[in-house]
């Protein structure tokens, strides 16, 4: 079957839009496959594939795959010499004796002239049992040039350890991680980790199979800028709408540009509440020396826990009064506990406007999602920090 699909030239090469929104543009083009039986009926690639391997000729596929993505993408080249082609190839193939020379991308790029540099090796690294291996095809290519890019990542089982051992120029986050990203919460926090851990060691992070507006929405927000999916084009073998394609760029951009500005504006809101909240307890205080704790907590449902810190030691000064139940394993902060490693406490204390409003955390005191706002002031000739843990949504 394999055979006769190249034979007779049913074996096509349709191409998807890679974009970055905060370079307004088309950055390049990943190329797919797709063959049709002698029906002209689609045949599905996973299918193709494993008839290939049945057919003991994956090799063959692969590499009449892999020249024919080449040679379709070099006329698109030819008119911005400015766009990557993402390329796959069979990445099991790297757990058997062929040599990495044999793979060939660079003699068909230089007999094409295509530059290594406009050329993205996509490897699935869960595909791979040999890590050696796979470090050593990765070397070979970029060393001669070649950009590398981790395909589905978090799929199947993937090893968050090969992200620093093979060092990849790009990581496209599955799909399966993006999916519905906006509103799961677990998800979210993956996919901000794999983000923050490719930024660290210099890879970018590409969101793959994007089918919805939030979905890319909410990896601006975590910085990451490469998307591709069906949002923006499906696969084609012909022309993209250049022109339905950059609108949708633009409408996006401008999208998370209001929501920057939005978050901006709430931060604000939420500092200028905390700050009524803290100013209203500190004047009771140095009124009266007494603050019905319990009465406030039920007037301002948003603040789980109020708690006071000596702002020289960081020691907790009385109990943690607090909103929420707690169990045996998330108990609040107690009188004499030492806060002097936290953040807000160490930014509050050397800081000129004496407050500091913390990132989102899990509260030790409730195993729910909160952020602390603390404020310094003085009792007494004596400075203390006020610490005030707000509830926050996780989504």
């Amino acid at each position: 079957m394999i055979k006769k699909l190249i034979e007779d030239d049913s074996i096509h090469i349709y191409f998807q839009p890679i974009i970055s929104i905060r370079n307004a543009r088309v950055i390049g083009f990943e190329a797919l496959m797709r063959a049709y039986d002698e029906h002209e009926e689609l045949l599905s690639p996973i299918f193709v594939f494993d008839q290939a391997k049945k057919e003991n000729l994956s090799f063959v596929l692969d590499k009449f795959v892999r020249n024919k993505a080449l040679q379709s993408f070099k006329p698109l080249w030819q008119e911005n010499k400015e766009l990557l082609l993402f390329l796959n190839f069979e990445s099991h193939l790297l757990d058997t004796t062929i040599s990495i020379e044999d793979f060939v991308f660079s003699s068909v790029a230089q007999e094409l002239g295509i530059p290594p540099s406009r050329i993205v090796i996509e490897i699935k690294e869960y595909q791979i049992k040999n890590t050696q291996r796979l470090k050593e095809f990765c070397n070979f290519y970029k060393e001669r040039g070649f950009i590398i890019a981790l395909d589905d990542f978090g799929a199947g089982n993937a090893n968050f350890d090969r992200i620093s051992t093979v060092r990849p120029h790009i990581v496209k986050v599955d799909r399966s991680i993006i999916f519905n990203v906006h509103k799961n919460f677990i998800n979210k926090e993956i996919l901000k980790s794999v983000a923050n851990m490719c930024f660290n060691i210099g890879a970018l992070v590409l969101s793959e199979g994007v089918e919805d507006e939030e979905e890319i929405l909410r990896s601006l927000k975590l910085d990451i800028d490469f998307f591709q999916g069906f949002w923006f084009a499906r696969p084609s073998n012909l022309p993209y709408n250049k022109t339905l394609l950059d609108e949708k760029i633009a409408y996006i951009g401008a999208k998370h540009t209001q929501n920057v500005k939005d978050s901006m504006k709430n931060k604000k809101l939420i500092i200028k509440s905390a700050k009524d909240y803290t100013l209203k307890i500190i004047k009771s205080i140095k009124k009266t020396q007494t603050v019905n704790f319990s009465n406030f907590l039920q007037k301002h449902d948003n603040i789980e826990a109020i708690y006071f810190i000596d702002a020289i030691t960081g020691i907790q000064e009385g109990d943690t009064f607090i909103s929420a139940d707690t169990n045996d394993f998330f108990q609040p902060a107690k009188e004499g506990d030492n806060h002097e490693l936290k953040e807000y406490f160490y930014i509050t204390k050397e800081s000129k406007r004496g407050n500091y409003l913390s990132q989102k955390y899990i509260s030790r005191a409730s195993g729910r999602m909160c952020r602390t706002f603390a404020q310094k002031f003085i009792l007494d000739d004596k400075e203390k920090i006020l610490c005030l843990d707000l509830k926050v949504q996780t989504i």
